[in-house]
């Protein structure tokens, strides 16, 4: 059970539980977690405040929901509109340039709950469980298999370091300038979207044929 956190016990409570999730869900997409309030939640609720500390002990047991939220959403783009077909036919070139425009669309849409999960990875790794640590190893697992799979263009002597290498990249340049376009090393760049989409696939294919 996650921390802070109250026992459901009752359908009714269940009800409450789901307005809460689906308000804070609607509160992230206008603010950042830090500047949301109870009252705030309780009001998008449509719940008074004592009704949210009777389900919340308090704030920070809400991080946890944050991770929830992440993980329903990306289940439910990678299920439909994100599945990605690997053709070998067509080579890695392509198969890179087609997974990088898929994953952006996803920063695109959800790109305020993957803020927001990348934040309190970091800053409250205590309240996010075990379930970030098998997301972690799936996306390292969907790099093995991918470069397994294009075994014959890969050039990297070795299979685990690439596959860790790819994986890093895959998530941390699209993410550098989605959600953070406006600070850091993102505010340098001055090229559309699409163009800055196709040269991280880019990068990756020439990290991967290009032999150690």
């Amino acid at each position: 059970m996650s921390q802070g956190v109250r026992p459901t016990r009752q359908a009714r409570s269940r009800e409450t539980r789901d307005k809460l999730v689906q308000a804070l869900d609607t509160c992230l997409r206008k603010k950042s977690f830090a500047d949301i309030t109870i009252a705030e939640l309780a009001e998008t609720a449509g719940l008074s405040v004592g009704a949210v500390y009777r389900r919340f002990e308090n704030k920070d047991a809400f991080i946890p929901v944050i991770f929830e939220l992440y993980r329903a959403r990306l289940g439910e783009f990678t299920a439909n509109e994100g599945r990605l077909e690997i053709d070998p036919a067509i080579g890695l070139r392509a198969t890179l340039r087609a997974a990088c425009e898929t994953g952006w669309s996803f920063l695109q849409r959800d790109g305020y709950l993957v803020r927001a999960a990348h934040l309190y990875a970091r800053i409250r790794p205590d309240l996010i469980g075990d379930d970030w640590e098998e997301m972690l190893e799936m996306a390292r697992e969907s790099g093995r298999q991918l470069l397994r799979l294009f075994g014959d263009e890969v050039k990297r002597s070795d299979p685990e370091e690439a596959a860790q290498m790819f994986t890093y990249l895959m998530n941390t340049l699209p993410i550098e300038r989605a959600l953070y376009r406006e600070e850091g090393a993102a505010v340098i760049l001055t090229i559309p979207d699409a163009q800055f989409v196709s040269a991280i696939s880019d990068t990756l294919y020439g990290y991967l044929v290009t032999p150690d």
